[in-house]
């Protein structure tokens, strides 16, 4: 019996500090990604030309699970260590700023080790071609903070644990751009740049024990396809390629959205779950300006790895999204004879 419980004691450890070296170190994850563009793609920031946009995500993931061992043979401990991502996007269109500003609010938290940041980031709108181009640049302040007393090994005076710094601060960095047309989109951007130039992994503001950050790269693209023989229906095919220059990740989502409103559809994230996804804009066609720009949405992912389906193991994946955007600027109108340059000026 001892000899089963340390080797479901040693399996924990390892894979708790497989999350804090890697997993951990990567950006928050969500199954509804295509809300939470201007988190990891500063050039995707105020996409929705004229408004201010409220989007909030929070993702509840590998529900039921507890840890299996908790230093007391086969007891099960009452910790609940199911990763839990908070995310509070704002972002905003400004003429005068010729592009967008916009704030994240993150909280990632996985096992004993939470993450809570903040990013800040501008994005540079222009015209190209039949659609528009947001080039952005992010900075962002990480504090993370591990519970030593959340690691319970069998034998004691482990150096590794004994070294953990209870909490650091990193300051990191992003670069994004973002193309987007009537049809489609596509983007291309990079978070975490201050690890690709800290060899040591030391730009930290409290600690040099804390884990390290490492570079993340996202190529992203949707279409959207208008059902010819009932224009009423749209299929909008969506994908996310997340890599760290050793693994990688890929989610696909293929939505339905009728008559502007309803959505609903299936998304597979590579090796690990397949998700029902759907929503609503429920006052999409309202002549009400205050709630036209309201959209919910919900997911549940079931596990599809070694982790799911299994006593005090995943019972799958929750996500909830709620956004909230309105127009700030008056439409402009045009009379008289003036000059067609300002008619057909830059939409941004």
């Amino acid at each position: 019996m001892m000899n089963r419980a340390k080797k479901i004691g040693v399996f924990m450890l390892v894979a708790m500090a497989f999350h804090v070296s890697g997993l951990a170190q990567d950006d928050a994850q969500f199954t509804l990604f295509p809300w939470a563009t201007s988190y990891y793609n500063a050039g995707g920031i105020g996409e929705q030309s004229n408004t201010l946009c409220f989007t909030f995500l929070y993702n509840n993931k590998s529900l039921a699970w507890r840890d299996v061992y908790n230093g007391a043979g086969d007891s099960i401990s009452k910790d609940k260590t199911a990763p839990q991502d908070f995310l509070l996007n704002i972002e905003s269109y400004l003429k005068k700023l010729h592009g967008s500003i916009g704030l994240s609010l993150i909280s990632d938290q996985i096992g004993y080790y939470k993450s809570i940041g903040v990013k800040l980031g501008y994005s540079y709108k222009l015209r190209i071609g039949g659609g528009h181009m947001g080039i952005g640049a992010q900075i962002s302040f990480f504090n993370q903070q591990i519970d030593p007393s959340g690691f319970r090994p069998i034998d004691q005076g482990d150096p590794v644990l004994d070294n953990l710094s209870e909490s650091t601060t990193d300051l990191d960095f992003g670069l994004g751009v973002h193309y987007t047309t009537d049809q489609w989109y596509a983007g291309v951007s990079v978070t975490q740049l201050a690890a690709a130039f800290d060899k040591d992994q030391k730009l930290r503001i409290a600690g040099d024990h804390g884990p390290a950050r490492t570079p993340q790269m996202y190529f992203h693209g949707g279409y959207t396809w208008i059902v010819p023989a009932n224009p009423n229906w749209e299929i909008l095919p969506q994908t996310l390629v997340k890599t760290d220059f050793k693994t990688f990740q890929w989610d696909l989502m293929v939505l339905a959205r009728y008559n502007g409103i309803y959505w609903g559809g299936l998304s597979y994230r590579l090796q690990d779950a397949v998700s029902l996804v759907f929503g609503a804009r429920p006052f999409y066609n309202s002549s009400n300006v205050y709630l036209k720009g309201l959209d919910a949405g919900v997911s549940y992912s079931i596990t599809t790895n070694k982790l799911g389906y299994r006593r005090y193991r995943s019972f799958g994946d929750v996500e909830v999204m709620v956004r909230y955007c309105f127009d700030i600027y008056k439409p402009e109108v045009f009379s008289g004879y003036g000059s067609t340059r300002s008619i057909y000026k830059n939409w941004y």
